[in-house]
C-alpha cells in the first residue's frame, strides 16, 4: 500500500500573532512561554494520531522514567517555518543570536562563507501516566521546547493529598520546572489552563517533571531540540 502523502493530510495552521511571556534570568538563561492559536494545537493532535498509527518507540532516547514516548514528525515543518521564525524576530532575538554565535563560535547565518539553517533535531510525543516522572535532565541541539496538549489534573488539586499538604513538596507535585545556572527552580503550575501552551528555552537548561497522583488519564506532551545544519549548495 502506497505511503500517503503528509501534506495531503495536514493543513498547515492558519498564522496569527501570539503573545509571548519573556523571562531573560541571566545574559546565557531565558525562557519564552507561548500560547499556540487553536488552529495550531488542532494541528499538531493531528500530527499526534499520525504518530500513535506509526508508533515508533523513542522511550531509548528519554532520561525519564515514562512507560509511553513515540517519534513525531511535523510535515509542515510548522515549529521550524513559523513558531521558531517567530520567536526569533521577538525581543529574544539578541538573546537567540548570541545563543547561536557561541555554539559556532562564529557568525550565523554564514561561517566562513557557509550557510546554516535550523532543522528540527528530534521530535516526540510523550504518554505520561499517574506516578511517572521525568528527572533532571538536559537536552542535545542549540533549543528546545516542550508543548503541553493534555493536563488531565489541577496542581492545586495536587497540593491537598495528605503526603503533599504542608511539605516542601507542594510547590513541585505535578510539575514542570526549569533550573537556572544558580539552581534556582522555575516552575510551571500544571493545569488545564496550561494546554496549548509551548515552553522555549536554550538546550543546555536542566529540566525535569514530577509525577501527578489525582488523576487515571494521561498527561500528554510534545518536546523537541532545533539544531542547525549546513545548508546544501550554500
Amino acid at each position: 500500500m502506497e505511503e500517503p502523502n503528509f501534506n495531503n493530510l495536514f493543513k498547515q495552521p492558519e498564522k496569527k500573532e501570539v503573545t509571548h511571556t519573556e523571562q531573560i534570568i541571566s545574559p546565557k538563561e531565558w525562557y519564552c512561554c507561548t500560547q499556540l492559536p487553536q488552529g495550531t494545537v488542532d494541528y499538531l493532535w493531528e500530527c499526534i494520531e499520525r504518530a500513535k498509527e506509526k508508533n515508533i518507540d523513542h522511550r531509548d532516547q528519554l532520561a525519564g522514567n515514562i512507560s509511553k514516548s513515540i517519534a513525531l514528525e511535523d510535515p509542515n515543518d510548522y515549529l521550524i517555518n513559523d513558531y521558531f521564525s517567530a520567536i526569533c524576530r521577538s525581543d529574544l532575538r539578541d538573546k537567540i543570536t548570541d545563543r547561536i554565535h557561541e555554539s559556532f563560535r562564529s557568525a550565523i547565518p554564514t561561517i566562513g562563507g557557509d550557510t546554516f539553517d535550523p532543522y528540527m533535531n528530534r521530535l516526540w510525543v510523550n504518554f505520561q501516566k499517574k506516578h511517572e516522572f521525568n528527572p533532571l535532565h538536559d537536552h542535545s541541539g542549540m533549543f528546545s521546547f516542550v508543548i503541553w496538549m493534555k493536563i488531565p489534573y489541577e496542581h492545586e488539586d495536587e497540593k491537598q493529598l495528605p503526603w503533599v499538604k504542608g511539605s516542601g513538596a507542594d510547590g513541585a507535585v505535578g510539575n514542570f520546572v526549569l533550573l537556572d545556572r544558580d539552581l534556582r527552580c522555575h516552575t510551571f503550575a500544571m493545569g488545564k489552563h496550561m494546554e496549548g501552551q509551548i515552553l522555549f528555552f536554550p538546550s543546555f537548561m536542566h529540566h525535569m517533571v514530577y509525577p501527578f497522583y489525582t488523576s487515571d488519564e494521561e498527561r500528554i506532551s510534545i518536546s523537541g531540540n532545533i539544531a542547525y545544519k549546513r545548508r546544501q549548495g550554500g
